[in-house]
């Protein structure tokens, strides 16, 4: 009953934020804290709509209210809601093309055993449209109101605050038990067994799964180290003690992928240049735009992995072994409709011969080439991919800072982490929309990006620090 008062609720929340906040302030307190703290498992259903749930109800609020003339007047902000760049405008149109046509290319029923799964119709092929739309609102509002270096780098500091937040309720978890939903909510979101490690507990407070949680505080982590090295010597210290208690906090979650992933990164936001960091990001996405092909032609090492992992502990490298068996399961059964997959209600998946599902999707990768095969994962992971890889080639044209490569950055690590997880969050499109729409601003005149630790002597330009 609770979880219903706070989504029918968060409409007036995001209200009250517009009417006492500027509108960027009001989009990243609205979407982070719905995201954070409003239940799982609990939407909507309303007629012609996809379910309203956490993930939807807080960016709709927004662009509803926002349409009607709420928030301050004239914000600082892009034209028009849809992306105005080549590449951007045609992801997007091969995103919700293909959904569509994967719908209509799937209206043969599909039999499994005692399964039998009817065929879909156009009303499916225009919710699944509708559904993807609404999904991709916070990258929209991030596109159009975070663009400009300032708000950039106000998205990195409400990361912060929100990781700080969070963190006195994981923490409570991992000493308490993970009982928080049970207690305001009434329900466990997930699987009880999945969240008891040894003697301790992995903490998931209002989340999806832990591991949701973990790359959360990954991507804090990561906020908090870039802040301290933006900021004023005087202030460094304030900021390397909030990363200090957040990457506490991350190693306590108990997740071994987002503690290496926030390791592997840091050492970027601490020694390298905006223009590296760049760089070495846009190859990853590289890596991860690719990841399938690799997979499918055997240039992943995973047995490799698998052993490395195994000298680490045998019950993470069982589960990593669990997880690529699956992987090898699902990709013959998306290869059997490679270009546009097969939708939704369970066709991709596999069932045996009591009608019961043999297998289990983890990797959000996977999980997409099942859906809707390969135009929808280069459309979508094209949009999460490309404005990193086209930030290395105009990282000096467009002037670049570093408020902006720690967005890349911590965009960058939920990308590894849709490998091994489908941790796509509201969180990813809100960073990977304020990256393109700094892409659309390109060479500001008028705007001085951050930089850390530069003398006056070589401020002499708000710009050649990172030329």
């Amino acid at each position: 009953m609770f979880g219903n008062i706070a989504l029918l609720s968060w409409p007036v929340v995001v209200a009250v934020l517009l009417n006492k906040k500027t509108v960027p302030a009001a989009i990243m307190g609205a979407i982070i804290a719905g995201y954070l703290l409003l239940p799982e498992q609990i939407a909507f259903d309303v007629p012609l709509l996809p379910p309203l749930e956490k993930n939807t109800i807080p960016a709709i609020s927004l662009f509803l209210l926002l349409l009607l003339g709420a928030g301050q007047k004239n914000p600082r902000a892009l034209q028009g809601w849809l992306p105005r760049g080549l590449v951007s405008k045609s992801l997007l149109l091969l995103l919700l093309a293909g959904a569509f046509l994967t719908t209509m290319t799937n209206s043969d029923a599909v039999m499994s055993g005692p399964v039998h799964l009817p065929g879909l119709s156009p009303y499916d092929a225009f919710s699944t449209v509708l559904g993807l739309l609404m999904a991709l609102l916070p990258f929209f509002l991030a596109r159009k109101f975070l663009a400009y270096p300032e708000y950039n780098k106000a998205l990195i500091g409400a990361f912060v605050v929100a990781g700080l937040a969070y963190s006195l309720l994981a923490m409570y978890e991992i000493r308490m038990s993970p009982q928080l939903s049970r207690m305001v909510y009434g329900f466990f979101p997930h699987s009880w067994s999945q969240h008891v490690r040894g003697s301790g507990f992995r903490p998931i407070v209002f989340l999806q799964h832990g591991l949701w949680v973990s790359i959360f505080f990954t991507c804090t982590v990561l906020a908090a180290a870039g802040l301290a090295r933006m900021a004023p010597k005087g202030q460094k210290i304030k900021y390397y003690a909030f990363g200090a208690w957040l990457l506490l906090t991350l190693v306590l979650t108990k997740s071994l992928g987002a503690f290496i992933i926030a390791v592997v990164l840091l050492p970027c936001v601490f020694f390298l240049r905006p223009r590296l960091q760049i760089i070495l990001c846009a190859a990853v996405a590289v890596i991860v735009m690719t990841y399938p092909a690799l997979r499918v032609s055997d240039l992943i090492p995973v047995d490799q992995v698998v052993d490395q992992v195994e000298e680490i502990s045998s019950e993470r490298a069982g589960s990593l072994q669990f997880r690529l068996d699956n992987e090898d399961l699902l990709l013959d059964r998306a290869r059997e409709r490679p270009v546009f997959g097969w939708s939704g209600w369970s066709r991709s998946a596999i069932f045996d011969d009591r009608g019961v599902k043999s297998s289990t999707p983890d990797g959000y990768w996977v999980i997409i080439m099942g859906l809707g095969g390969w135009v929808r994962y280069i459309a979508e992971f094209g949009l999460l991919c490309a404005p990193i890889m086209i930030s290395a080639f105009r990282t000096r044209r467009y002037r670049l800072g570093f408020e902006t490569s720690v967005l890349i950055l911590m965009l960058t690590a939920n990308l590894i982490d849709l490998i091994p997880n489908a941790t796509v969050t509201p969180l990813t499109w809100m960073l990977a929309g304020a990256v393109w729409g700094r892409l659309e601003l390109g060479a500001l005149k008028d705007v001085e990006a951050d930089a850390p630790d530069e003398t006056e002597e070589k401020r002499k330009s708000p710009y050649t620090r990172f030329a």
